[in-house]
């Protein structure tokens, strides 16, 4: 089975990494239980309404996106990795709590401390890869845990079947705590994780010098990238809110297609997500992966429009001819995600910029219900159209964003005054004509200033590298 993985490079080679990716997919695991049963606990079990329901867990979410930059400024300061494993713990203690819920107020005090730690993980995650894995990795390996993820949350949502067929309140609460148990199992493979030391800005830790911490709040190039690729992450909730709801109430198509469809985007997802990952390798690369995946996702609105207008024998493969286009822009979305969130931030402060960056995605997911309903749901066949648009748009945006950005942080590495250096030393001299003998000079010093702009400038054009 390990030998298959890693044939198809879903488990990386190095050590630490494929611990860290085994704890992300006991992690998952753990989200696939509670994904899929927690509404039924809340409601069944707990008692709440699904009002009531709605209201702790959106409130959860909204204090968890707020203090995600807190958790990646503390990941700077004290390391990623303590941070992370502090945060797993704080949700095996939620997952814990919830089972000895028994009204409103002792259940919103409990969804705002998982959702601290929920968003405070998503967070942080790439602040983790980033110390953890070799610079050369860091992509790959993030688009391993994605891998991981998927398949996490599928074996998870199969279990949780066990429970939910039982139906008792012991069964809602066993499926509770295991997913605290599966938290305490990943920070303990976590904990055995190797990572560097965070690099500082003021020189320790990674000998850089001595300079402000950035701040990613005031870096209006990346919140620009940030915003547009959370834009654009609005498949997320295309594939996992509108979907299902658009095939059972709109199509002739039967209700259990809405499994195979997610069936497919999970084996795609699983089969592929690596090899995107690395098309994705510099920045012009994932430029255009940007750009791709708006057209791809926009392609996939125009075949959704067509399925309330087919029968059941022709509607059922449209419908998969939309999960295999629309899969393939959702790993092209992610994969230049992945590059941005990384390459367009300071060593310095990864885990600050790192927590910003999955705010776009974060707040998108806390919007792309309504925004959904109101352009898709509302509108029929024409809410494709337009939602296909909107991902048009929001592609070609991440990429003029992203290469804008990108063009000021190298300007930034390499500044104005080496760029002029390096423009004069390489540019072409004029032949000069025949002069008069002159009389003999002294030899050159080899410390010659000329010798120097040219080493410092060969210098930099390596480091820019």
């Amino acid at each position: 089975m390990r030998a298959a993985l890693r044939s198809l490079e879903l488990l990386p080679s190095d050590p630490g990494l494929r611990r860290f990716a085994s704890a992300n997919l006991v992690n998952t695991v753990g989200s696939g239980l509670y994904l899929t049963g927690s509404a039924l606990f809340f409601t069944r079990v707990i008692g709440l309404s699904s009002g009531q329901v709605a209201l702790g867990l959106g409130t959860a979410t909204a204090v968890g996106l707020a203090l995600m930059v807190v958790c990646g400024r503390l990941a700077d300061r004290i390391g990623a990795k303590p941070v992370y494993l502090a945060l797993l713990l704080l949700q095996a203690t939620a997952m814990t709590g919830y089972v000895f819920v028994d009204d409103f107020t002792s259940f919103m005090i409990v969804a705002v401390i998982s959702g601290v730690a929920d968003r405070g993980i998503a967070g942080t995650v790439g602040a983790l890869v980033h110390v953890v894995a070799p610079p050369a990795e860091r992509l790959t390996a993030r688009a391993q845990l994605r891998t991981a993820t998927n398949v996490g949350l599928g074996c998870g949502t199969l279990l949780a079947g066990i429970a939910l067929s039982v139906g008792t309140p012991t069964a809602y609460r066993t499926l509770i705590l295991a997913n605290a148990l599966l938290f305490l199992v990943a920070a303990a493979l976590i904990s055995r994780v190797p990572a560097r030391a965070p690099r500082k800005a003021d020189g320790s830790g990674g000998g850089a010098p001595a300079t402000p911490a950035p701040r990613p709040l005031r870096d209006r190039g990346y919140l620009a990238v940030t915003a547009a690729n959370g834009l654009l992450s609005l498949h997320v909730s295309t594939l996992s809110f509108a979907l299902p709801l658009w095939v059972v109430t709109r199509t002739s198509a039967p209700a259990w297609s809405v499994s195979l469809l997610v069936l497919v985007n999970t084996v795609l997802v699983v089969l592929l997500q690596v090899r995107a990952g690395r098309s994705a390798a510099t920045l012009p690369a994932a430029v255009r992966q940007a750009r791709r995946a708006g057209m791809l996702l926009a392609l996939s609105c125009g075949f959704m429009f067509l399925t309330a207008h087919l029968p059941v024998v022709a509607v059922v493969p449209v419908l998969v001819l939309w999960a295999v286009v629309f899969t393939l822009g959702e790993l092209a979305q992610s994969s230049s995600g992945f590059y941005f969130g990384f390459e367009l931030a300071p060593d310095t402060a990864q885990g600050a910029y790192q927590s910003v960056f999955a705010l776009g995605p974060g707040i998108m997911r806390s919007l792309a219900p309504g925004l959904l309903s109101l352009v898709v749901l509302d509108h029929g066949s024409a809410g494709w159209l337009w939602l296909g648009a909107l991902f048009a748009v929001a592609g070609v945006l991440t990429a003029a964003c992203a290469g804008r950005a990108g063009r000021r942080l190298t300007t930034e590495t390499t500044g104005p005054t080496e760029t002029a250096k390096t423009a004069v030393a390489t540019a072409p001299t004029e032949t000069a004509e025949p002069m008069e003998p002159m009389e003999p000079t002294k030899p050159t010093d080899p410390a010659d200033p000329a010798d120097a702009v040219v080493a410092k400038t060969t210098a930099a054009a390596g480091s820019a590298k």
